[in-house]
C-alpha cells in the first residue's frame, strides 16, 4: 500500500498518461477523412494569413457544414447542395454597416472566381426577409451573387449565432468547413484570392 501513497510513482504516472495524451492528439491530427486525404489540403498553410486574410482562421479539426436549411427562390436548400465545389459563405444583414460595405468585393470575387469549381454564397441573416434583401443588394449594384436568405437564423445560429456579423466560412468541395473570418474583408484581394485558390486547387 505504501508504494501507492509514493508522490514519485504518481509522477510518473500522471506523467505517462499525458504523454499518451499528447500521441494521440498527434495521430488524431495526421489521419484526415476522406481516405486518408487531407482536408482542405494545401489550405493549411499559415503564410496564406496576412493582409486581409491575417484574421482567417483555420478550423481544427475541419467541421462538416450544418444541415439547417435557408431559401433561395423561395425555396429550402442546405449546404449540401454546394457539394462538389468550393463555397464561400457570408453572413450578412441589412442593418450592418460592414457587411453592406463588405457586399461589392464579395460580388467581385465571384465574378473573378465564381464557376463550376467556386461560388460564393452571401446569405442575408436578417428577419426583415428576401425582399428587404434584395433591395440592399440592388442599392450597392450587386450583380453576381445570388440571393440566399435566412431569415429564421436556423443556419447562422447553428455555425454560432449571429450576433456578431459579417462572418465568412470557408467550404472545401467535400463540405468542410476549412476556416472563417469574423469582420469585415476585402475578398477580392489578392491575399483572399490567393487563400481561396489554394482549396480549389486542393481538389
Amino acid at each position: 500500500m505504501r508504494v501507492f501513497r509514493s508522490p514519485r510513482l504518481w509522477l510518473f504516472a500522471w506523467g505517462g498518461l499525458g504523454a499518451l495524451l499528447v500521441l494521440y492528439v498527434i495521430i488524431a491530427a495526421s489521419v484526415q477523412p476522406g481516405g486518408g486525404r487531407a482536408v482542405g489540403a494545401g489550405a493549411r498553410d499559415r503564410s496564406l494569413l496576412v493582409g486581409e486574410m491575417a484574421d482567417f482562421e483555420y478550423a481544427f479539426p475541419p467541421r462538416g457544414a450544418p444541415q439547417a436549411p435557408f431559401l433561395h427562390e423561395g425555396r429550402e436548400m442546405t449546404l449540401a447542395d454546394f457539394r462538389g465545389k468550393v463555397v464561400l459563405v457570408n453572413f450578412w444583414a441589412t442593418w450592418c454597416a460592414p457587411c453592406l460595405k463588405e457586399l461589392p468585393s464579395l460580388d467581385a470575387l465571384q465574378g473573378r472566381l465564381g464557376g463550376e469549381a467556386f461560388e460564393v454564397a452571401a446569405i442575408a441573416a436578417d428577419p426583415r426577409g428576401p425582399e428587404a434583401a434584395r433591395e440592399f443588394l440592388d442599392r450597392l449594384g450587386i450583380e453576381r451573387l445570388k440571393l440566399y436568405a435566412d431569415p429564421r437564423l436556423r443556419l447562422a445560429a447553428s455555425i454560432g449565432g449571429g450576433a456578431v456579423l459579417p462572418v465568412s466560412i470557408l467550404y472545401d468541395r467535400e463540405g468542410n468547413e476549412v476556416g472563417r473570418l469574423v469582420g469585415e474583408a476585402d475578398w477580392d484581394s489578392p491575399e483572399a484570392r490567393r487563400l481561396i485558390r489554394s482549396v480549389i486547387d486542393a481538389g
